[in-house]
């Protein structure tokens, strides 16, 4: 008897402990009331492991940026008036920022809510901390409009985490830079499987193009591991090039500036070789 007691206290103690864990790695989103609507809450939490029964293909791209959760909520008035929010948080603020970046365009009609957003008419998304924020109405009746901007700047509050950029972005030289042009790509950079987690400027100066990359690892020698993989990739002498500097040709990628200081990696797509000054000029400006 005394056994099936313990053994009951066990199962507790464990029940306890699983909704604790539960409790802690899941996010719960306090979503707000809006006059004059019905707030339903009735959506599953969508995972990595079935985004793709809510956005199809577009999983993919939400998955390789560190997706953790969705939340949805609807907010509706009468039979014919709703207002969708869609509240997606990834991994890290950096990975949030990878997601919302690859769906903006720099010709949107940018907001200053959150990190940034931009609208569209029944649309606004927005980027704060580690959450990506969707709101869209297909009415265009006034009221579910006014409900769009209401609920943008009430889950503005709510949300927790930054309303600023990566600080590293503030390392890209302003010169040609293309404006809300910025990426953040975590894994196959430029097609190589061993370069990840770098971020992305596009460049624009008297009609030529051209991309920089700048790789930034937290763990020590995780760079520069990326470096010497690349440089076997291409069956390159690593010994023949001083201070960690490098320019070759990679395949469809063209020539390549890249160099190393630290755990800090800059490299140039665009430019000819004989256009290394160039090169030269914007990763000194980075790498200072």
């Amino acid at each position: 008897m005394k056994n099936i007691f313990y053994l009951r206290g066990i199962f507790s103690l464990f029940t306890v402990f699983i909704t604790s864990v539960l409790t802690v790695n899941s996010q719960v989103i306090d979503f707000p009331q809006i006059d004059g609507f019905k707030l339903e809450k009735n959506y599953p939490v969508y995972t990595p492991n079935d985004l793709w029964d809510y956005i199809n293909g577009g999983a993919d791209s939400y998955n390789a940026l560190g997706f953790s959760d969705l939340h949805i909520a609807e907010y509706t008035k009468g039979k014919k008036v709703s207002v969708k929010v869609e509240i997606y948080l990834h991994l890290n603020e950096n990975l949030a920022f990878g997601i919302y970046a690859l769906e903006r365009a720099p010709s949107y009609n940018f907001i200053p809510i959150g990190v940034q957003g931009y609208r569209d008419e029944g649309m606004i998304n927005f980027l704060k901390g580690s959450y990506y924020v969707k709101i869209s109405t297909h009415s265009k009746s006034k009221k579910a409009l006014k409900a769009v901007d209401e609920l943008a700047e009430k889950l503005e509050q709510i949300i927790g985490g930054s309303s600023e950029f990566p600080a590293i972005l503030i390392d890209f030289p302003t010169q040609g830079k293309v404006v809300n042009g910025e990426m953040y790509i975590a894994e196959n950079v430029i097609g190589h499987e061993f370069l990840s987690n770098a971020f992305r400027v596009n460049y624009n100066i008297d009609d030529q193009r051209f991309v920089i990359y700048l790789f930034t690892e937290e763990t020590p020698g995780t760079t520069s591991e990326m470096v010497q993989k690349y440089l076997a990739r291409l069956d390159l002498d690593s010994e023949t090039v001083s201070e960690g500097k490098y320019a070759f040709k990679d395949g469809y990628n063209g020539d390549i500036f890249l160099e190393l200081k630290g755990d800090k990696m800059v490299l140039i797509t665009g430019l000819g070789n004989d256009q290394s000054d160039i090169a030269e000029k914007y990763i000194n400006e980075i790498l200072k």
